[in-house]
């Protein structure tokens, strides 16, 4: 891909390189082999445990192996193996920037899954059966299994006792409602097992009389289900966020599109976390940013579909004070990020897709969103005429709530007079906490 035509006589020839490892990668490598020259699957697993902060159960040596062969068999002749049992530094850096290998987020469940329903964060579909616009589409069950692959809910009342499960949200069935009319727990939960075993847990969502200052009171012996439609969560949050907080402590709080997003676009669904709204519902069959940022959060805790809100969110202060998502706070960490490299691209389009006579000229932006006193952008510079754009620019930002940011990456291409187009764009959902290991 390093020829192009120039007016039918005319050609342009383009060098096409290998990035060699950064400077950081080759710092680590020599620190951690020793000699500079090899490492071992022991030396590895001190940089998997030092290094990358992998503090997991799986950090032995057995692990350390078991990635200096998958690697080796990825870069090597099988006959090239024969008494190969150590890393050089250009395995080291395949490995590292291998998503197989080395993903930037680990699939297994970490969090406490013991808690009330109430205290996390639960991925939410609307209107899931819809193949597309909220107006002329057809009814499937196809969205619903590709949401559901996307996440492996589990169920009531806690996470772990009913994992598994999936959290349907309905109206339930006249025989459990005629069944159950004279039995009601002191929590306010309904339930009953059927004939074929099968478990039915009900949440009282009734609709409150008066305004929302009386639908976000909390009861002493009862848990229910508030619905609020976007425009009014945004209402709440302005005139009573700290009710809103205070709700969703021991409630269940369900935000919904409003019904003029006949296109099953989305909201922006920060404002729903920041408040701790657990079910955050969004037209998984949209597209767009904010449904990006919804993926984005999900991969957290393993992609099980359920991540526990952070502390402030369950607590209040001295005074009965909430969290304010407002407030100007202090930075409890800072995130650092390298944009190094980005290769790929010349595999999902055609050397002339952006440019007849040139290689696309790339550039990254790169930011977090969460709570507004985190919010930013920042950009690379522009790398023209290159498939595998090199950047190696680093970025610092301080982070006031860190349990609540997301890193965003876009990769834009400039081309037909400085217009940009969006080639890429991924949300990671950031380790929780302020003691995050962030490199």
């Amino acid at each position: 891909m390093g020829n192009y035509s120039v007016c039918w006589f005319f050609t342009r020839k383009f060098k096409i390189s290998d990035a060699e490892p950064p400077t950081d990668v080759k710092e680590a490598f020599k620190k951690y082999s020793g000699d500079g020259i090899q490492m071992t699957a022991d030396q590895l697993r001190r940089f998997l445990k030092e290094y990358q902060c992998d503090d997991s159960h799986d950090a032995s040596i057995s692990k350390a192996e078991r990635i200096v062969e998958q690697t080796l068999h990825k870069r090597h002749h099988l006959a090239k193996l024969i008494n190969r049992k150590a890393l050089s530094l250009e395995d080291f850096y395949h490995f590292l920037f291998s998503t197989d290998l080395n993903p930037p987020i680990k699939s297994q469940v970490h969090q406490d899954m013991t808690a009330p329903l109430s205290h996390y964060f639960i991925y939410t579909g609307h209107n899931s059966y819809l193949t597309g616009n909220q107006l002329s589409s057809k009814c499937s069950e196809a969205p619903i299994i590709r949401a559901l692959k996307r996440e492996k809910l589990d169920e009531l009342p806690t996470p772990e006792s009913l994992k598994y499960r999936i959290l349907i949200s309905t109206k339930p069935p006249k025989e459990y409602l005629e069944a159950e009319e004279d039995i009601q727990s002191s929590s306010g939960l309904k339930s009953r097992v059927s004939d074929d075993s099968d478990d039915l847990i009900a949440i009282h969502a009734g609709k409150p009389k008066g305004g929302l200052k009386d639908a976000l009171k909390v009861e002493k012996d009862k848990v229910r289900r508030l619905s609020l439609v976007e425009q009014a969560l945004e209402k709440a949050v302005e005139n009573h966020g700290h009710d809103v907080v205070r709700f969703s402590q021991k409630n269940i709080l369900r935000i919904y599109p409003k019904g003029t997003r006949i296109t099953s676009s989305n909201y922006k669904p920060l404002i729903g976390w920041l408040h701790g709204a657990q079910m955050v519902a969004f037209n998984m069959q949209g597209y767009g940013r904010s449904l990006w940022l919804m993926h984005g959060m999900f991969r957290a805790n393993g992609g099980c579909g359920y991540v526990k809100k952070p502390d402030f969110l369950l607590r209040h202060g001295p005074k009965d004070e909430m969290f304010n998502r407002k407030a100007k706070l202090p930075a409890k960490t800072s995130l650092k990020v390298n944009i190094y490299m980005g290769d790929g691209w010349h595999l999902d389009f055609k050397k002339t897709h952006f440019d007849k006579y040139s290689p696309p000229d790339f550039y990254t932006r790169i930011g977090i969103a969460g709570a507004p006193v985190d919010k930013k952008m920042k950009r690379t510079k522009i790398k023209e005429d290159n498939w595998t754009p090199v950047w190696n620019e680093e970025f610092i930002f301080p982070l006031a709530v860190p349990e609540l940011a997301l890193l965003r990456i876009e990769v834009h291409v400039v081309y037909e007079r400085e217009a940009t187009h969006l080639c890429a764009i991924c949300y990671l959902g950031s380790k929780r906490g302020a003691d995050a290991c962030a490199s």
